[in-house]
């Protein structure tokens, strides 16, 4: 697999769109310090929510899914198809580019590669590969995917409001479209494995505290 310079553009201004600390920056800028220096010392939504309120921790939730989401969608919208093309030559260049803004929040070189967990951008790169480019493959309709992706969230949801904890909800929501693709979208598989099985690592720590009855519950 080889990438062109049009191709290895778009990969890393995708890899730094992700990698923006939104977390990070939106306690900083709004004087509640070092995200970083408190609770898990994560710079993700959770944290965030827990430490410096429910307004920041939404907003921050909401950025971190559109650096998954919207970059994608402009290309998808605004260029020629031959300058998107960039998943129709090989199966890996496709892992690349897909997991791209998610591998920049996770590893942002803007906070010396430690950034954060990476699940709602995972959300925002998933609900367009959903919603926007594999339902158009379907007939023209985005049913089935989109049942997959509400699947997914519902996994999400139910899993946090019965145990309180998002690092379970998290980890088991993304394993919903990864056996659905071991079944029904093969080519993908390792795509969806690679990145639930990388984003339940980044999680140790939370299950840890888990097993030993620490880990915070988060309230409604």
């Amino acid at each position: 697999m080889l990438l062109n310079g049009q191709n290895l553009y778009y990969l890393i201004v995708l890899f730094l769109i992700g990698s923006i600390p939104t977390g990070y920056l939106l306690t900083k800028y709004s004087g509640l310090g070092d995200i970083r220096k408190v609770g898990s010392g994560n710079i993700g939504a959770t944290n965030v929510l827990r430490h410096s309120g429910k307004k920041l921790g939404l907003l921050t939730l909401l950025l971190d899914f559109i650096k998954g989401f919207l970059p994608f969608f402009l290309l998808f919208k605004l260029t020629e198809p031959a300058a998107r093309d960039f998943t129709s030559n090989s199966e890996i260049q496709s892992y690349l580019f897909y997991s791209a803004p998610i591998l920049g929040h996770i590893f942002s070189p803007w906070l010396k590669f430690k950034g954060g967990k990476g699940v709602a951008t995972t959300f925002g790169v998933f609900f367009f590969l959903f919603i926007v480019l594999l339902g158009k493959d379907v007939h023209g309709s985005n049913t089935y995917y989109f049942l997959i992706f509400f699947l997914m969230m519902l996994v999400w949801l139910a899993t946090v409001f019965f145990t309180r904890y998002v690092a379970l909800g998290s980890v088991y929501s993304l394993c919903v479209p990864t056996i659905i693709s071991l079944f029904y979208w093969p080519n993908f598989f390792i795509f969806f494995l690679f990145l639930t099985l990388l984003i339940a690592y980044k999680h140790k720590d939370n299950f840890e505290r888990i097993r030993n009855n620490k880990e915070h519950k988060i309230s409604f």
